[in-house]
């Protein structure tokens, strides 16, 4: 049996809900998430989001970004890793849909995923 001096399982989830009584319809669902198993290596991870208060001028915004790295120069790290980003908006009777998934397993030298949903009126960055 090989002992493993780093085991990691992390996963990460994040959703943003968007939903507004205005005169114009306008509701949708944002989700973000990643998975990581790796037996050696560096991880870093970021999230965050804004949601709509008082007003819909601000918009709504969500980002996850997801690195995995060597465990140390020139050894790679070992295992998988994935990452998401996905979405449904309906907006004015039109829905808009998106999905990006990407993933890599084995020995890994560099990984790196960043994404993000901006909701600003009449608008869709991702």
């Amino acid at each position: 049996m090989i002992p493993y001096r780093y085991l990691a399982l992390l996963c990460i989830v994040s959703a943003v809900v968007i939903s507004s009584a205005a005169a114009e319809s306008f509701c949708g669902r944002v989700e973000t998430g990643s998975s990581m198993w790796l037996t050696a290596g560096t991880i870093s991870t970021q999230m965050g989001s804004r949601f709509i208060t008082a007003s819909a001028d601000a918009g709504t915004e969500v980002f996850n970004n997801v690195q995995v790295g060597e465990y140390a120069p020139g050894i790679p790290a070992r295992g998988s890793v994935s990452a998401f980003i996905r979405g449904r908006i309906l907006e004015d009777g039109q829905i808009m849909e998106f999905e990006d998934t990407t993933s890599v397993m084995g020995e890994i030298s560099s990984f790196s995923k960043n994404m993000a949903y901006n909701s600003k009126p009449s608008s869709l960055f991702c």
